[in-house]
């Protein structure tokens, strides 16, 4: 298993400028043909924004949870990294199939297809989260040096995705109903993570349970950091628990992909 690990790092190492390019050109041709272009980045997330303010806001009139920010900006910072993570959830369990026909031409280390899927969406995540401290700081708030803890919880993002994205590719080339069944357990977390809604409300064992989800960690400590300057420390025990999900997660996920790997192509 160790082999597995140090196998996988270093392909992702001796190919990372590969891995660059190749994350920004899938990010690039998502949007080829389209009059906007790059700009559907930003207005997808935008659409999908108002219908959930529009939903919660207005329609159920839920109320900012705490604090001095209203309900719109509680939800932005929730749910933009939300995004990069079901978007990343979705597109890295299909990667090395979707990739098939490039692997059968020519080679490719196969353990960075997925990675450099993960890394894609972090692209694009970066920049809407340009857009969204820029309208928070227009709005008239201002950030603390806690902002910077969000790189923290970018990279326990990743690391944790990397992870879900070795062992999810290969699955999917081999069971391909996997997909399918990921695309509603993203829809399923994303009501059970809190996004859109506040869970302090809840009876102390439900919460409990729902702070199993690592998401939760990464959605938490996002506004944390750039709503309510508080420590990533406070959460401490949460982040160890975070930790060791994904540590197992990512040794689970290389083991998986080199079991597998010699079949992909016959497969695909």
């Amino acid at each position: 298993m160790l082999n597995d690990i140090k196998t996988v790092l270093l392909e992702n190492y001796n190919n990372r400028s590969r891995i660059f390019r190749l994350a920004n050109y899938e990010l690039r041709s998502q949007n080829n043909g389209t009059t906007l272009g790059f700009l559907w980045n930003f207005l997808n997330p935008a659409l999908q924004i108002f219908v959930y303010w529009f939903v919660f806001a207005i329609g159920l009139k839920v109320a900012s949870p705490q604090g001095k920010y209203p309900y719109l900006i509680w939800m932005i910072v929730g749910i933009i990294p939300w995004f990069y993570i079901s978007t990343a959830l979705t597109s890295t369990a299909s990667s090395i199939y979707a990739y098939s026909g490039v692997l059968k031409r020519m080679y490719i280390p196969l353990s960075i297809v997925p990675v450099k899927s993960v890394l894609s969406s972090l692209i694009g995540h970066f920049w809407s989260m340009l857009v969204v401290l820029g309208l928070i700081y227009a709005a008239g708030y201002n950030f603390s040096f806690y902002i910077f803890q969000t790189l923290y919880f970018t990279f326990c993002s990743v690391i944790f995705l990397i992870g879900y994205a070795l062992l999810a590719s290969a699955i999917t080339v081999i069971f391909r109903d996997f997909l399918k069944i990921m695309n509603s357990i993203v829809r399923l977390l994303f009501y059970i993570t809190p996004i859109v809604w506040v869970q302090d409300s809840l009876p102390a064992h439900l919460k409990t349970i729902l702070k199993l989800n690592p998401f939760a960690y990464i959605i938490d400590g996002y506004r944390n950091s750039i709503l309510y300057n508080i420590s990533l420390l406070e959460s401490w025990k949460q982040g160890i628990y975070f930790w060791i999900v994904t540590i197992l997660l990512f040794v689970w996920g290389c083991h998986i992909h080199m079991k597998f790997r010699k079949q992909f192509i016959d497969i695909i």
